[in-house]
C-alpha cells in the first residue's frame, strides 16, 4: 500500500468515525424529541438495536459516497500532477479530457493550456537555439565564451581550427586550452578592468603562422553576472597582402632607383666629356639602353596588372588564332634573353592548330611564361612550348628545366607582389612579383585556368587549360 492509499484510508476512517458519532447524536436527539412530544410513548417500545443498525447503515452509505468522491478527486489530482511533472521534465504530455460539469474541469483546461503554451515556447526556444548554434558553428570568426568563473562555456569550430585545440564540451578553465601568453594576458586584462580590449596576435601553428585580430568583449548580465567573449578574426591573408604590397613598394623603389641612378650617372659622365671617346660613348650608351629597358619592363608590369584588372568580356577580341605562329612570334621577341642566358626554346605546337582566343592577351601570357623559363634557368637549359587536347578543351603547356619552385611557395606565386626565394641563398629573386599574377589574371579573362607542377632543381611546368569554343562567362 503506497502513501496515497494510506492517506485516503486514514481520511476515510476519520470520516467514518466522525459520521458515526454524528449520526448517533442525531438519532439520540430525534429520540428525545419524540419522547417529549408523545408522553404516552414508552421507551420500552423502542428497538435500540434497530436504531443502532439504521445508524450504522446510514453511516456506511455516507462512507461509500465519501470514498467514491475522494477516490475520483484523487484520480483527478494524480492525473494533473502527472501532467505537470511531464511539463516540468520537458516531455510531451497528453491532454486531460473531463466533462464540463466536473468540478476539476476549469482547472484541467487551465493546465492543458499551460502545457500547450509551454510546449510551444520550448519548440521556439529549441529552434532559436539550433539556429544560433548553426550560425555560430558556421561563422568564419572564432567564438569562445568564458563565464565569470573563467570556465569555457562554448567554442565554435573556427576557434578550434585557429588555435588547433581539442576543446572539451564540459565547463573547464580556459587556461587548459589557450596557451598563447598574449591571448591569456588579453583575457585576464578584460576580467580585471571589466572593459573590452583587442589586439593583433601572431599565432605560431603548423604549417604556417596565423595572424589573428583578437577582440575580447566584456558582456555584463543581470545580478552582477558577466561573461567574456573572445572573437578571433583570421586576417592572415589581408596581412600577407599588405606585407607584399609594402615589399612591392620597397622593391619597386629599388628597381626604379638603380637604373635611374645609372642612367643619370652615365649621362652626366658623357656630358662632362666622355662622349668624345668613341669607346666610352658606345659602352655608356649600351648601359643606358640596358637600364632603360629595365624601367620599361617595370612600367609594363605595373600597366599590365592594372589593365588585366579592368579588362572584361566586352574588351576581348576573340578570333581564330594560329597557335604555333603566335607562340613563335613571342619566342622571336625574346631572342636577346635567349642568347644572354644560353637557353634553347623549342616550339612543339603543331602548325595546323587553330584556337578561338584573344591573340593579344594569349601572346602576353606566352611571352611572360617563356621569359620566366629563360630568366630562371641554368645555362644551356631547355624551355618547351607544347599543345594538348582533352575532351572539349585545349591545353597550352610551358615547361622548363630551370631552378624550380619549392612546394610550400607554389600556391603563392600567383599572388600579386609575391616573389619566391632563391634556392641557394634564401634571398628573394629579383623582379616585381607581378609576372605570374598577370598571367593568372589574363588566363582567367580568357575563361581558362592555370596549374603549376614544379620541383626544386628540376624545373617547372605550367599547364593552361581553355575551352575549345569560347563564349561569355566560360568557366573551366
Amino acid at each position: 500500500m503506497n502513501s496515497i492509499q494510506k492517506r485516503l484510508l486514514n481520511r476515510t476512517l476519520r470520516f467514518f468515525l466522525t459520521s458515526f458519532v454524528g449520526n448517533l447524536l442525531m438519532a439520540f436527539l430525534v429520540l428525545r424529541a419524540v419522547q417529549k412530544g408523545q408522553h404516552s410513548f414508552s421507551t420500552k417500545e423502542i428497538n435500540y438495536i434497530l436504531l443502532f443498525a439504521i445508524t450504522i447503515f446510514v453511516t456506511a452509505i455516507e462512507v461509500v459516497v465519501y470514498w467514491s468522491n475522494l477516490r475520483q478527486s484523487q484520480m483527478r489530482q494524480d492525473a494533473l500532477n502527472e501532467k505537470l511533472q511531464e511539463v516540468l521534465n520537458g516531455e510531451k504530455a497528453s491532454q486531460i479530457v473531463l466533462p464540463k460539469d466536473d468540478p476539476f474541469y476549469e482547472l484541467t483546461m487551465t493546465v492543458n493550456k499551460i502545457e500547450s503554451h509551454d510546449r510551444h515556447q520550448i519548440h521556439n526556444l529549441t529552434n532559436q537555439g539550433n539556429e544560433l548554434k548553426a550560425i555560430v558553428n558556421n561563422l568564419p570568426v572564432g567564438v569562445l565564451v568564458i563565464n565569470r568563473h573563467r570556465e569555457v562555456q562554448l567554442a565554435n569550430p573556427a576557434t578550434v581550427d585557429l588555435l588547433q585545440l581539442q576543446i572539451k564540451s564540459d565547463p573547464h578553465p580556459y587556461t587548459m586550452d589557450i596557451k598563447q601568453r598574449e591571448l591569456q594576458a588579453l583575457i585576464e586584462r578584460t576580467f580585471e578592468t571589466k572593459r573590452s580590449h583587442h589586439r593583433t596576435l601572431h599565432l605560431k601553428r603548423e604549417p604556417s603562422e596565423k595572424v589573428v585580430e583578437a577582440t575580447v568583449v566584456y558582456n555584463k548580465q543581470v545580478h552582477h553576472r558577466f561573461e567574456v567573449i573572445v572573437l578571433l578574426y583570421d586576417i592572415t591573408e589581408a596581412w600577407t597582402v599588405e606585407q607584399m604590397q609594402l615589399n612591392f613598394v620597397s622593391n619597386a623603389s629599388h628597381e626604379l632607383r638603380t637604373p635611374i641612378t645609372a642612367i643619370s650617372g652615365f649621362a652626366e659622365t658623357l656630358m662632362n666629356g666622355a662622349k668624345n671617346d668613341p669607346d666610352k660613348l658606345d659602352e655608356f650608351l649600351s648601359i643606358i639602353q640596358k637600364e632603360s629597358r629595365k624601367l620599361v619592363r617595370l612600367a609594363d608590369d605595373i600597366l599590365s596588372i592594372s589593365r588585366t584588372q579592368s579588362d572584361d568580356e566586352q574588351s576581348l577580341q576573340i578570333s581564330d588564332c594560329e597557335l604555333a605562329a603566335l607562340g613563335q612570334e613571342e619566342i622571336d621577341l625574346l631572342h636577346r634573353g635567349i642568347q644572354l642566358h644560353q637557353v634553347t626554346v623549342s616550339n612543339k605546337i603543331p602548325k595546323d592548330v587553330t584556337v578561338q582566343t584573344d591573340s593579344q592577351q594569349l601572346g602576353q601570357i606566352i611571352k611572360n611564361l617563356v621569359a620566366n623559363g629563360i630568366r630562371y634557368n641554368h645555362p644551356h637549359g631547355q624551355v618547351t612550348l607544347s599543345y594538348a587536347e582533352t575532351n572539349n578543351r585545349w591545353q597550352l603547356i610551358v615547361e622548363d628545366d630551370g631552378i624550380g619552385i619549392a612546394a610550400d611557395e607554389q600556391h603563392k606565386v600567383f599572388e600579386r607582389f609575391y616573389r619566391v626565394s632563391s634556392n641557394k641563398s634564401g634571398e628573394l629573386i629579383s623582379g616585381t612579383g607581378l609576372g605570374l599574377p598577370i598571367v593568372a589574371e589574363s588566363v582567367k579573362n580568357l575563361g581558362g585556368e592555370i596549374r603549376l607542377n614544379s620541383e626544386v632543381g628540376k624545373g617547372s611546368k605550367f599547364i593552361l587549360t581553355f575551352p575549345k569554343t569560347w563564349h561569355p562567362n566560360t568557366e573551366i
